[in-house]
């Protein structure tokens, strides 16, 4: 998903913390979508807010199940390509809704609704159809979001 180089590194690993590493850069290779998440972390009376660039629905699941009274999401935000969202650029939105299911080939597709309505889906399939999508498994709905 994210790469990153060794010259955009700041500090030596694990200044930061245990298992941590700064950088100055990440870069993508796929024009895929990913997710934007903010959250906010509460510990011994200190709130802070933290940024989270996440790829896939799998990890934005795992994020999303681990929330607890310490972590809380306070805001997703899903950047799309421009073949997805026919805008001519990458786009930035609010999510409203994540959805997976299996479209007529058997391959897995993922249908993002953002706030303004718009629905996105992932696949490459010339002949796609979010109506035939099988075995739905709604992920994400923007009310399982806490609001501060």
């Amino acid at each position: 998903m994210f790469r990153t180089q060794d010259a955009d590194m700041i500090g030596i690993p694990g200044m930061f913390g245990e298992g941590i590493s700064q950088w100055h850069t990440v870069s993508r290779l796929l024009k895929t979508h990913w997710y934007h998440l903010t959250l906010r972390a509460e510990e011994n009376g200190r709130s802070t807010e933290l940024a989270f660039m996440i790829d896939g629905e799998q990890k934005l699941q795992h994020i999303l199940v681990a929330q607890d009274s310490h972590i809380s999401i306070t805001d997703i935000q899903v950047m799309t390509p421009s073949h997805m969202n026919a805008k001519g650029a990458w786009s930035m939105e609010p999510l409203a809704k994540v959805t997976i299911g299996v479209d007529s080939d058997g391959c897995e597709a993922c249908l993002l609704e953002v706030e303004g309505g718009a629905v996105y889906h992932n696949s490459h399939s010339p002949d796609f159809r979010p109506d035939l999508l099988t075995n739905l498994r709604p992920i994400f709905q923007s009310s399982m979001i806490k609001t501060v």
